[in-house]
């Protein structure tokens, strides 16, 4: 009877998934490209497009300058340029006008779906026809696109799977019996949490597909493509993009898996809330403000470091909570946290300021030598190999001046100001390096990006940076002890972001025309699934942060979150009378602590985890007094621990 009822469950679930399958392949998915090939152009191109869909008449429009983009260099042959020109899915015939093309032709025509198909010739070259006026445009017929619409491709069965997979555990959880059953109610405690995260932040993945793509991680990508890696951005992470992305050569794997990681992972921590007896209102609290925050919600799905960074970060505050409750560190969570200290090492160049606090606190907390040597010799182990043998084999170049010497360099933008009332040698240094007029012109209190982006005298020559560390730690020294009030007031500027209820802040690579993804010469671009939303949900958020206080600090500034992080956790070592619970969420405060002392530009992903944090520990404070059943130090590999309300008022909590 078990077994029949399993697969009616089984069947019933498929059904549905089934039934879903037309409308979502239908209403759901970005614009297609069509991508023409053309010898090199050194000018811009006008010309129009008239395409027919699936059941229409043909409709025809002018080509905008976007659509008109030339691409060249990446994955193209030398001296070949690329067209992507976005039409409606259910295109299924197409003439393109090209106009100034002075004797030029069209060498290839592919058409890009929304996802690779099963089956097929995916993405091949199309049979096309061509012919130039009189007045030379260049008109390019397409008879027949392909693959055809209804065509399954890989959006389609990660859909029908996934519903059928999601649909067939919740009614195995609620009326099973079998072991079908347990599996999912032992999965029901996190997955419940999990499954409305994974859903608010899956619908902003495909607003913003292939999610947020900002100047860093395009970088990195460039040195993934020619295989040469400088130890600017962390190498680390630079090939933690490769894994993920290299297969597909597309970062919406990365955003992708971030979406599922960060709702697994938020979910277990609810789930362990519960354990701590957190009222259930307070743990859905928590998902709510998660799942409709778009500070959050943005972050997870940006590929920069910060996002595994804040991953790991809140990995090592789940392996403390449970251990904190259950009475101890195991071994196998002492390599968990240790794997944890390891990466948070590695993600980010001021990881380690994060990681040892961790560890050691960790090592301070938890006896056990067994305990004690696992999380040392992973945690410290595994950051030497990575940063010592394994960068040595892939031939990592060292962090240029230009990075290692940022902070200097912001504070020498400060004493430009100043020249007239420093000692002339120091006067001479800072000339050195560029006229005082450009570096007044480009500096900025808040961020040092002006004086070393792209176009600045320091970024095109960088070798007058090389071996100058010292000298210019000793300008920025005298000037800190001659002019202390103007060093303090550029610190105050530069940090504003982290303590301000009100500053400047860069909320990530938005676009008024709702991209999310900064320029760059792989040809990757924003193809929203909900092209007609992305737009005004953009405004929105772009509006917001320039807008009123209010809206700035009800949905971007990071200040917020930090002085809620701060209070509710003054709070639960108070109601604790502990401070293990303090521990598991440290990891950000010690990065806003390093913030507080390194931070170069006023960026809101530099405090995702603090973020993050901020609605966990408020649920958290919720928790009754942490009982113990017996000693810490009471031997053996487990001790026992209960949450069990210490007074008559923690029941009421």
């Amino acid at each position: 009877m078990g077994r029949t009822r399993q697969g009616v469950w089984l069947g019933l679930a498929l059904l549905v998934a089934l039934a879903l399958w037309p409308l979502f392949k239908y209403q759901v998915g970005p614009l297609s490209e069509l991508r023409l090939r053309i010898e090199s152009v050194g000018w811009p191109l006008e010309g129009s497009v008239t395409y027919q869909r699936q059941g229409h008449g043909p409709q025809a429009s002018r080509l905008s300058k976007d659509d008109l983009t030339l691409y060249d260099g990446h994955g193209l042959p030398e001296g070949v340029q690329e067209l992507r020109i976005p039409l409606p899915r259910r295109t299924v015939a197409v003439e393109v006008a090209l106009e100034k093309l002075s004797g030029r032709t069209v060498s290839q025509a592919r058409w890009v779906a929304r996802a690779p198909v099963l089956w097929g010739d995916p993405g091949g070259a199309l049979a096309f026809e061509q012919h130039t006026d009189e007045d030379g445009t260049v008109h390019v017929r397409i008879p027949e696109t392909r693959p055809g619409f209804w065509t399954p491709d890989v959006a389609d069965v990660v859909m029908v799977l996934g519903t059928w997979w999601v649909l067939w555990l919740a009614l195995e959880a609620r009326w099973g019996t079998g072991r079908a059953a347990a599996f999912a109610r032992r999965r029901a405690g996190w997955a419940k949490y999990a499954l409305p995260l994974a859903l608010a932040w899956g619908g902003l993945w495909l607003l913003y597909f292939p999610g947020l793509i900002g100047f860093d991680p395009l970088l990195q990508w460039e040195q993934v493509v020619a295989r040469q890696f400088v130890n600017w951005h962390p190498p680390f992470h630079t090939w933690w993009l490769w894994l993920i992305a290299g297969p597909f050569d597309s970062m919406a794997s990365v955003s992708a898996l971030q979406v599922l990681m960060f709702a697994g992972l938020l979910g277990k921590l609810l789930e362990e809330l519960g354990h701590w007896k957190v009222p259930g209102w307070a743990r859905w609290a928590v998902v709510a403000w998660a799942a409709l925050s778009p500070a959050l919600g943005t972050n997870v799905i940006a590929v920069w470091k910060d996002a595994p960074f804040t991953w790991m970060c809140l990995w090592a505050g789940l392996v403390i909570l449970r251990a904190e409750r259950t009475g101890g560190l195991t071994v196998k969570a002492a390599a968990r946290l240790g794997l944890c200290v390891a990466c948070i090492s590695l993600l980010r160049h001021n990881g380690p300021l994060v990681a040892l606090p961790l560890m050691v606190s960790a090592l301070w907390r938890y006896p056990g030598s067994r305990q004690r040597g696992t999380l040392a010799i992973l945690g410290v182990g595994l950051t030497l190999l990575v940063r010592g043998p394994v960068y040595v084999a892939a031939n990592v170049k060292p962090s240029p001046p230009l990075l290692t010497q940022v902070l200097s360099l912001h504070r020498l933008g400060t004493a430009a100001f100043h020249a007239d009332t420093l000692p002339p040698d120091d006067v001479k240094t800072l000339t050195s390096l560029m006229p005082l007029e450009d570096w007044k012109r480009r500096y900025r209190c808040e961020s040092v990006g002006f004086l070393i982006w792209p176009g600045s005298p320091l970024y095109e020559h960088p070798e007058l940076l090389e071996g100058r560390a010292l000298e210019m730690a000793g300008v920025v020294g005298r000037f800190a002890r001659s002019h202390p009030d103007a060093f303090f007031d550029q610190w105050v500027c530069v940090t504003r972001y982290l303590w301000a209820l009100d500053s400047m802040l860069y909320i990530g690579p938005f676009q008024p025309d709702g991209g999310a993804v900064d320029k760059n010469v792989f040809g990757w671009r924003t193809r929203s699934w909900f092209p007609a939303l992305a737009r005004p949900y953009t405004q929105v958020l772009l509006k917001a942060s320039i807008g009123e206080p209010w809206q700035r600090i009800l949905m971007w500034q990071p200040a917020p979150s930090l002085y809620l992080l701060l209070a509710a956790l003054c709070g639960v070592l108070w109601r604790q009378r502990s401070p293990g619970a303090l521990l598991a969420l440290q990891c950000a405060l010690t990065n806003t602590a390093a913030w507080l002392v390194l931070s170069p530009n006023p960026d809101l992903r530099f405090q995702f985890a603090a973020m993050l944090s901020a609605p966990l520990a408020l649920a958290l404070l919720l928790a009754p007094r942490l009982a113990r059943t017996a000693a810490r130090e009471a031997p053996g590999p487990r001790v026992t621990a209960d949450v069990v309300p210490a007074r008559d008022r923690d029941t009421a909590a």
